[in-house]
């Protein structure tokens, strides 16, 4: 059976309060591996809403997730004076999905990025986006540059070396 057949085969759900089996494993790809690309959602000091691709989020629980931000980052920022927020994801065949959540700094300081955070989300709700006459082909995915790959793999392990913290 195809992957588009398994998907119109799924129950079809509105919203949860935790991520559903297949969109957490999404975003809990091991090994340092590159997980689709997120869109982090938050709320400038004027009140407007801002958002910004994260290739960085990672699902700890069902119920949390957990980036690496710059600390100068607006992103981070918001976060700190506004922890509402809002991740996106779209990830092949069928899951589009908008988390909302709060968000707390876990570690103000990263060992393999001395401008970096880690961020934890904790999720309120789960809210499935997805339109089930269309299957996702594509994934927007990065990969670090040759000369950041050491860099980067530092980054992410450090995010995940935290994943047994829920701090």
């Amino acid at each position: 059976m195809s992957d588009s057949q398994n998907s119109q085969q799924r129950t079809y759900w509105q919203t949860a309060l935790e991520l559903p089996p297949d969109v957490f494993e999404a975003w809990r790809k091991p090994n340092r591996a590159i997980n689709p690309v997120a869109i982090v959602a938050t709320v400038d000091a004027d009140g407007m809403p801002r958002t910004a691709p994260f290739g960085s989020v990672r699902a700890i629980t069902p119920r949390l997730l957990r980036l690496a931000t710059s600390r100068y980052h607006d992103t981070y920022r918001n976060l700190c004076r506004d922890g509402r927020v809002s991740v996106a994801l779209v990830a092949p065949p069928d899951i589009s999905v908008s988390v909302r959540g709060r968000a707390r700094v876990s570690k103000e300081q990263m060992s393999a990025y001395e401008q970096g955070a880690i961020v934890d989300i904790d999720i309120e709700q789960v809210k499935n986006d997805m339109v089930r006459t269309l299957v996702i082909e594509t994934a927007i995915t990065v990969s670090p540059r040759a000369e950041f790959e050491s860099w980067f793999d530092g980054v992410i392990g450090e995010v995940e070396d935290m994943q047994g913290k829920t701090a």
